[in-house]
């Protein structure tokens, strides 16, 4: 709840309710809790419980405003807690306001309902016999009937009895000079609940030539407060009258007193009056409202009840947000990468410049439903129909798949696009070969290039059509030997030969033929350098490179076809060479053939490197360990005491380590070790640039040292 009502989150979590409502169930949902609200608050008015309820409901009010705007998870836990236990403790704080609504409600409707009549043959007999009987003696009385606004707050102001109407009861009350004589006795149901009581008096003027009596005063005060009917009886003159709905009624007989005590004890005479009960306007209220009431009042009583509807319904905003909070709060989420769709583009229009292809979203949907959101979730798009060749700014509309997400932003909101009038124009793909110079001197084109399709349509907005010149095709020759056949792509270009983007080409791919063919007397050889002599003893030729490899003869074509596909250099004689030889060649073509680099250009001569390395061998020899670091009077013992050495690298080396074996040597150092035996890793000495490997890679050494002893 503290993120839910907070004050930054509570302006969107009502836009989110108001959005909701959308939804039928929703709607039901919160007419059947304000109804409910409605019904509590008609029941409880004009007593203590509404006074109760009032300040329950400020400090409510305050103690949600003080946690939404503050950061309090203390407070706002014992918030929640209160809530709870709120539900527990109403039904026992309202107990008498809440039975005294069911028991009406319960008479009203069902099939358990106190029939009316019941009370009519019981109560009205009585009141009748004992309003004839004051007005013969001239004894003044004040008896309050207790409608649907119960008066638990007069009540409370004279001596309870809580007995059964009977008529000797009722003397005994009003009988003159009596204890219980001043004041008003009231009657609920079948029961005297009280007597003595002490009524509000009214306000408003009596009518005209009425003695200002208080009894009377009393009885049209709590007419005007609740929906009771007050019945009185004059001491000076006798007069029998009735209060009800702000309203007195004098002079009465007996036949018009039983009207008006039918008429309240049975207002369910018509369904209407039923309901006007409920909702705590009594039979008599509304007939007061339809004919006797002034305006005045009449529009303070219906503000009232649309103050009360009114309240009814922020309280069921508040629990509809305190309900969702608890079970499936909403959530505010980002959605991204949502496909961006664009209709009712005019045929005759195109958009200039990119549209996005996706967009964001921030969306709010109940918990259960965010966890699955997902870029499908929701629809993007730009409506363009109507729009003109122009500049306009289009709002993006995202809509959920869902009613119960609601969006509450769009990233963009809006795209300023530019529309065009869209131009169509048929152009001949022109071909451009860029390198034509560098097709080898024995190939050449033979025939014409031919570009299928030959003709491409080239469609767009006018502005960019306009400024194509030329559909051209590139083709490079470098490195051709055969003829060219593949797919290129056809690009636009203007006047100054600048390429020329957002146009569509259709196709934009064309197949392009380039006839290649080999001159009749050329042909392509490869360069054979011809070697002669021994490399020195331990050397091999490793690599000979060329450069050029290829070049072109040029000659008479029965020449050529003898001569194959090599030609030869001048032999390059590699006696004992022991390194790398680098040296221009001269080429060696048959008679009356020539040898041409790839220009045309007579190539007299290459360039020849021939690799000479030596070559590798491996060689195994057993040689002595020497123990190096001892002291003078040391004794040194190895173990073993000779090892096998495995040498491999150059050929030449290796014979001259073969040759001379003290060039390889295995030491073991012990300097600074103690008597005793030591495990020693030896040590090589080998020429430079051969690998070498001791077995075992570890020796036993013991050392020896004698003890010396003091002179006598």
């Amino acid at each position: 709840m503290q993120d839910f009502l907070h004050i930054d989150s509570l302006p969107q979590n009502l836009a989110y309710l108001l959005y909701s409502t959308r939804q039928l169930e929703t709607v039901l949902d919160l007419l059947l809790v304000s109804l409910t609200y409605f019904l509590i608050l008609g029941l409880i008015r004009r007593s203590q419980a509404a006074v109760l309820l009032r300040g329950v409901l400020i400090l409510a009010l305050v103690a949600v405003a003080v946690s939404a705007l503050f950061q309090l998870p203390t407070f706002t836990y014992m918030l929640r807690a209160a809530l709870i236990i709120s539900l527990i403790t109403t039904p026992l704080i309202f107990q008498p306001e809440l039975r005294r609504g069911l028991e009406r409600l319960g008479r009203s409707f069902g099939f358990l309902q106190i029939r009316p009549t019941e009370l009519v043959h019981r109560v009205v007999p009585t009141l009748l016999r004992l309003a004839g009987d004051l007005s013969d003696r001239r004894t003044g009385g004040l008896i309050v009937l207790e409608g649907s606004t119960t008066l638990t707050d007069v009540i409370n102001t004279g001596v309870q009895l809580n007995a059964d109407v009977s008529s000797d009861l009722l003397e005994a009350i009003f009988q003159d000079k009596g204890p219980l004589h001043d004041g008003a006795v009231i009657i609920r149901e079948d029961q005297i609940v009280a007597a003595a009581t002490v009524l509000p008096l009214s306000e408003a003027p009596l009518p005209a030539g009425m003695h200002q009596g208080t009894r009377h005063r009393a009885a049209l005060g709590i007419s005007e407060v609740s929906d009771a009917l007050a019945l009185v009886i004059s001491e000076e003159t006798g007069d029998i009258s009735v209060a009800v709905a702000g309203q007195l009624h004098r002079k009465l007989d007996t036949t018009d007193l039983r009207d008006y005590l039918h008429s309240f004890y049975d207002p369910l005479q018509t369904q209407s009056n039923s309901l006007r009960q409920l909702l705590t306007l009594s039979y008599w209220q509304a007939r007061s409202h339809r004919s006797k009431t002034s305006p005045r009042k009449r529009m303070m009583r219906l503000i009232g009840i649309l103050s009360t509807a009114l309240l009814s319904l922020m309280l069921a905003v508040a629990t509809w947000l305190v309900v969702a909070e608890q079970v499936n709060p909403p959530q505010t989420v980002r959605i991204d990468n949502i496909p961006l769709r664009t209709t009712g583009l005019g045929q005759d229009l195109l958009v200039v410049g990119n549209v996005p292809a996706v967009v964001s979203a921030v969306v709010q949907a109940p918990q259960t439903v965010a966890v699955d959101l997902s870029p499908q979730s929701l629809r993007a798009a730009i409506d363009l129909k109507n729009l003109d060749a122009d500049v306009h700014r289009v709002p993006v509309d995202i809509r959920p798949v869902d009613e119960q997400v609601r969006v509450i932003t769009t990233e963009p909101g809006a795209l300023d696009l530019e529309l065009q009038p869209r131009a169509t124009r048929t152009m001949t793909v022109s071909l451009v070969v860029p390198d034509r110079e560098s097709l080898p001197f024995s190939y050449e084109i033979n025939g014409t290039p031919v570009v299928t399709p030959a003709l491409v349509t080239v469609s767009g907005p006018a502005e960019i059509v306009e400024t194509v010149q030329r559909a051209e095709v590139s083709v490079s020759l470098r490195g051709a030997r055969s003829t060219i056949s593949e797919e290129r792509q056809v690009v636009l270009r203007d006047q100054e030969g600048r390429l020329v983007t957002g146009a569509l080409i259709d196709p934009d791919d064309v197949q392009v033929i380039v006839p290649i063919s080999q001159r009749f007397n050329t042909r392509d050889a490869a360069v054979h350098v011809v070697i002669t002599g021994t490399v020195a003893p331990g050397y091999w030729i490793s690599n000979i490179n060329v450069e050029p490899k290829t070049v072109t003869l040029l000659g008479p074509p029965s020449t050529l076809e003898q001569i194959g596909g090599f030609v030869d250099t001048v032999p390059v004689d590699v006696t004992g060479a022991a390194g790398d030889i680098v040296r221009r060649v001269p080429l060696a073509p048959p008679t009356g053939v020539s040898a041409l680099n790839e220009r045309g250009v007579s190539e007299g001569s290459v360039e020849a490197r021939i690799t000479v390395v030596p070559q590798q061998g491996n060689l195994r020899l057993t040689l002595p360990v020497e123990v190096t670091g001892a002291q003078p009077n040391d004794t040194v013992s190895n173990s073993p005491a000779y090892v096998d050495v495995l040498l491999s690298g150059s050929l030449p080396v290796l014979n001259q380590v073969n040759a001379d074996i003290k060039l390889v040597r295995v030491l073991a150092d012990v300097t600074g070790l103690e008597p005793g035996s030591h495990e020693v890793t030896p040590t090589l000495i080998v020429p430079e640039g051969l690998r070498s490997t001791v077995v075992p890679s570890t020796i036993q050494v013991r050392i020896e040292r004698p003890t010396s002893t003091p002179n006598p």
